[in-house]
Formats: structure tokens, sequence, C-alpha cells
């Protein structure tokens, strides 16, 4: 059972959707008691904010007036620096091209205006933008021209190849005028080394993904794939993501993205009430996941064991499930960037140094 916020912000989607009524929200409220700031809170951590303020907005006699402000206050300062990213983004892809790199705005306000009409209405911290990988080198020579601070640069610059084996992505952050950071990840693979389901851009999109607009289809498919194979459904956003994407159908996804599809239906009818031709689920992975939305973990990120259960539990067989726990495996056997911004030394010799650096970090969370 929902505690009474978890519900407030549930039936706040639900009037979106359309899948409620506005009136049942009002009754809801009228008849039990609400913790608004936890409302507030659980709207932050689902990242629906914009779209519970649109709703609440409509109650203001129900909703108490400061905490209407602080959405209202979120939501403009929130929709200034979606404004900014936008222009940024628009910018240094101009910038890109005309040094010669292809380069794709991918989520972020694209994705906003696509769903919602409106980039205020979609939370989103990084602005999110597809290259080829043979040009993360010149896109870092550029970003750090424009005054980008370069994440993991250390571990980028020392092993080039071994970094865009296993990190699909290049991130740069700066202080922006407004006194926030914009943050830039440049993806030139959209899947991460602990997935067992491993694509490129090319393979999903076609070989000209970097030359046109996405589709609303495309979205789907990409969706399904960031969403869920990668991060299981973390938060609501998620899944009013799914929902409005499929409206715009049908679309289908690849065979092995079909159980991650399945469980955004099954958790969007369970909880907001989105029926699609999904049967109902109670097995023990869409249980987890579901507990999650209901409760105030929702935006966690997933512990590596749990990331590992989920994955195993839907590999479609025992090769799949041999891959994913070799993939574990070598991830924690690996050393990362924790280990090389550490120490100066041979590749190799992080082998051994890597066991010292966890047992220390062991050590002092038990102090």
């Amino acid at each position: 059972m929902l505690n009474n916020e978890v519900t407030v912000v549930v039936l706040c989607c639900k009037v979106y959707l359309q899948t409620s009524a506005i009136s049942d929200l009002k009754t809801f409220i009228c008849q039990h008691p609400i913790q608004w700031q936890q409302v507030y809170q659980l709207s932050t951590k689902h990242r629906v904010r914009p779209l519970v303020f649109q709703i609440l907005s409509k109650l203001p006699a129900e909703v108490p007036a400061d905490i209407l402000q602080r959405f209202r206050a979120y939501c403009r300062e929130f929709l200034l620096f979606a404004v900014d990213r936008h222009q940024e983004a628009a910018r240094v892809v101009h910038l890109l091209a005309e040094q010669g790199i292809a380069a794709r705005h991918y989520k972020g306000t694209d994705y906003a205006l696509l769903l919602y009409r409106d980039i205020g209405m979609r939370e989103f911290t990084d602005i999110d933008i597809v290259i080829d990988s043979d040009q993360a080198d010149r896109v870092r020579a550029i970003m750090q021209a424009e005054g980008y601070e370069m994440y993991l640069e250390k571990y980028f610059r020392k092993y080039p190849a071994h970094f865009r084996r296993h990190i699909k992505e290049v991130n740069f952050g700066k202080r922006c005028p407004r006194g926030k950071r914009f943050s830039f990840e440049f993806h030139y693979r959209p899947t991460h080394g602990l997935m067992d389901l491993q694509y490129s851009f090319a393979d999903l999109l076609g070989p000209d993904y970097l030359q046109r607009a996405y589709t609303a289809g495309d979205y789907y498919t990409l969706m399904v794939l960031n969403n869920g194979a990668s991060d299981f459904f973390p938060h609501l956003r998620s899944l009013m993501d799914m929902i409005l994407l499929y409206r715009k159908g049908p679309f289908s996804v690849p065979a092995a993205l079909r159980p991650y599809e399945l469980l955004w239906q099954q958790l969007a009818a369970s909880l907001l009430g989105f029926k699609t031709e999904a049967a109902p689920a109670h097995d023990a992975t869409y249980q987890l996941l579901a507990d999650r939305l209901r409760h105030s973990r929702a935006g966690d990120s997933y512990t590596l064991l749990q990331q590992a259960r989920v994955r195993l539990s839907l590999a479609a067989d025992i090769s799949a499930k041999w891959r994913i726990t070799h993939r574990y495996l070598t991830y924690l056997l690996r050393p990362n960037a924790n280990d090389i911004n550490a120490l100066p030394l041979p590749y190799f010799l992080y082998y051994f140094t890597k066991p010292v650096r966890l047992a220390s970090n062991l050590l002092k969370v038990r102090k």
C-alpha cells in the first residue's frame, strides 16, 4: 500500500496522464493527512516537480501556499536553466560542426519538447550529445578550450583505448552565468560495461544516426534500453517517459529488449493505471522495482548486487547468465579511475593496488 505522500505524487502523474481525475486527487487530499514537505521531497526524488506543480496548482485551496510557492520557485528557476542549457547545447553542437565533428543533441530539451511540448516540464540535469567514438579526443580539446573541465581526464589521457572500451561517454562541466553548472555527456555508445546487452547507436538507429533528428520511435527504443536495461526504471519520470512515448506508437524493439519493455508496462499498469497488453507480473524482479517506486528509495542508485539480481533474473538462458556473472566479476577485479587517479603506475600494477584501496575504504566505513 502506498503512503499518503507517495499517493499524492502518483495521483498527480495519473491526472497528467488522464488515467485519473483531478477530483480523485482533491478527495484524497481532503480525506487524508498529508506531510507536504515530504510530497516535495518525493517529487524531487521521482524527478517530476514541474508535472506535480502543474497539477497541484489547480487545487490552491487544498494545498498549502508555502508548498505551492516552493514548487513555483523551483520550476521558474529550472525553466531558466533549461533555456540556458538548450542554447548552450546548440552552441556546442554548432561549434563542433564547424570543426568537422558530427554531433547530435540527445534527450534533454529535445526530448522534453517531443514528449511534453515544453522544455520546462521534464526535469533533467546533464546535456547529452551523441558523437562518434573516434572524435572523443578532438571533443576533449575543443571543450577544454571553451573552459570546460573534463572528468576522469587522467584516466582518458593515460589509457585512451582502455577508457573507450569500458566507459561509454566523456563528461565535462563548468559554471554557467546563473551560478549553476553546465554538465555535458558526449556519448559514443548507448550501453555501459555491466549491461548484458551491448549495442551501438548505429545498431539501434541506423548508420545515419548523427545526421538526422530522432523520432518518437527512435527514442522509444533508446529509452527502453536506457531507462530499463541500464537503470531499471528508477523513478516515476522514467515510467512517464515510456508511457508518453508509447502513446505515439506502436513501436517495436529488438527481441532482447522485450523483457524490459514488458517490465515498464507492468509497472505503469500497477502504479499509474496505464493499461497495455502486458500480463500482470508478480515475480521477484517486478516486486523489487515496484517496491522502490512506492517508497522513498525511488531515484537512489541500485546496489551492485541488486543490478546483478535484476539482470540475472531477466537473462534468456544459462549462457546469458554466465556472461552477466563474468561481467560483474571482471568489473570487481578491474582497476578503475579511482585507482588510476591515486597513483601513477603501469596499468598492470593497479591490479595489486586495487585490493588495498578497497580494504582501506571498507575500514573507513566501519569506523
